[in-house]
């Protein structure tokens, strides 16, 4: 069948389920509530053959059949699937067990399936992953916060969601990259219309070693509907949102109301009252949109990857804090811990067995790293 190539992936495919969706994706717009809703009481493949013979159809459905039937055609699922095929598209589906399951939490509003570019392994690193998003006039103060954001998480081992804009989002993007952590660029048109051109270098190195989303049709175009709706799912996504520079009128306020609505954490990154481009952050903070974000480095804790920072001074010992000092989330052998801490042999043993009893080290197949 036509649809096989962009499910390459997956050994088991319902295809007739599959071709519906893909049609359901070019009728409806993201976030189509009706459209969700009969999909969701008649599967997908029963809810087309009812929009085609729509007798006995409910009231509340007269607004949307309408709006519906000007984009259908019979051979509407095929030639997007030809046009998914001459881009190298692939496609999700809600019953793949690599389903991002938060996606769920949109309800009806969820997508009807998502076309990805990149690696689908990708799909499981969604288990710990944090939406970054503001302004698309980033000052260098906003990069800055940006990117050291991105290497306390990356550390972490957490996926960086973002929206593929020029500003905040670009530099998450390539902040990961260069950390060769895991990112994913969110699109608000279809994959084979990448928007903005200026971030095309960007989207296929994104897609090398991460993913590139859409739950746009291919061939659909963005526009500020699709914008606002992709938010949706950048807010979805991830545990949390954080907007790290964002003006008074941002649309990552639009991912704020999202991820509100959606029970998501929200933090914000304070800039100076007098940077107009700081606005939109110190308002969220103001009015209690958003969590204050002080340090960087205090996220994670936030979110409970790691403990209350440990008092070193108080409940270490001079060995323990000399070798904590020199470990990173890097494994290090402990001829270099030894080179790095200066001590001994066997004091550095006796350390390692001490963090390791407190939970602040960990022993790996190649030596011995930190836990926070």
């Amino acid at each position: 069948m036509k649809s096989k190539s962009i499910r390459r992936d997956f050994e088991h495919t319902n295809f007739e389920e599959v071709r519906a969706r893909i049609a359901w994706n070019a009728i409806a717009e993201p976030g189509d509530r009706m459209a969700g809703q009969i999909i969701r009481e008649h599967g997908a493949v029963e809810a087309l053959k009812i929009f085609r013979d729509p007798a006995g159809f409910s009231s509340e459905y007269v607004s949307a059949l309408e709006r519906w039937s000007s984009r259908y055609s019979s051979n509407l699922a095929d030639t997007r699937i030809d046009l998914a095929k001459k881009h190298d598209l692939k496609l999700l589906v809600p019953t793949d067990e690599i389903w991002p399951k938060r996606l769920s939490d949109l309800g009806e509003h969820s997508p009807l399936l998502i076309w990805y570019r990149g690696s689908v392994e990708k799909f499981e690193e969604f288990d710990k992953s944090i939406s970054i998003v503001g302004s698309r006039n980033a000052t260098h103060y906003g990069q800055r916060v940006t990117s050291d954001l991105v290497k306390t998480l990356t550390e972490e081992r957490v996926a960086i969601v973002s929206g593929g804009a020029l500003g905040i989002d670009a530099v998450a993007h390539r902040a990961t990259l260069a950390m060769r952590g895991t990112t994913v660029a969110i699109m608000a048109g279809s994959l084979d219309n990448p928007y903005p051109a200026a971030n095309l270098e960007l989207f296929e190195q994104i897609a090398y070693t991460g993913l590139v989303l859409s739950e746009m049709s291919p061939g659909s175009k963005p526009t500020r509907w699709r914008f606002l709706q992709r938010n949706r799912l950048i807010a979805a996504l991830s545990e949390a949102l954080v907007v790290t520079e964002a003006g008074w009128r941002s649309g990552s306020i639009n991912s704020v109301n999202h991820a509100s609505d959606l029970g998501r954490p929200v933090f914000a990154v304070p800039g100076p009252i007098t940077s107009p481009a700081s606005a939109g952050c110190n308002r969220l903070i103001r009015d209690g949109q958003a969590s204050l974000l002080v340090d960087v480095e205090d996220l994670p804790t936030e979110l409970g990857w790691r403990g209350t920072a440990v008092d070193t001074a108080e409940s270490l010992g001079a060995l323990e804090i000399r070798v904590l000092d020199v470990l990173s989330r890097r494994e290090a052998t402990i001829d270099s811990l030894q080179t790095q801490s200066g001590l001994a042999m066997h004091e550095l043993k006796i350390a390692l067995g001490s963090l390791s009893i407190l939970g602040l080290a960990t022993q790996g197949k190649t030596g011995w790293k930190s836990v926070n």
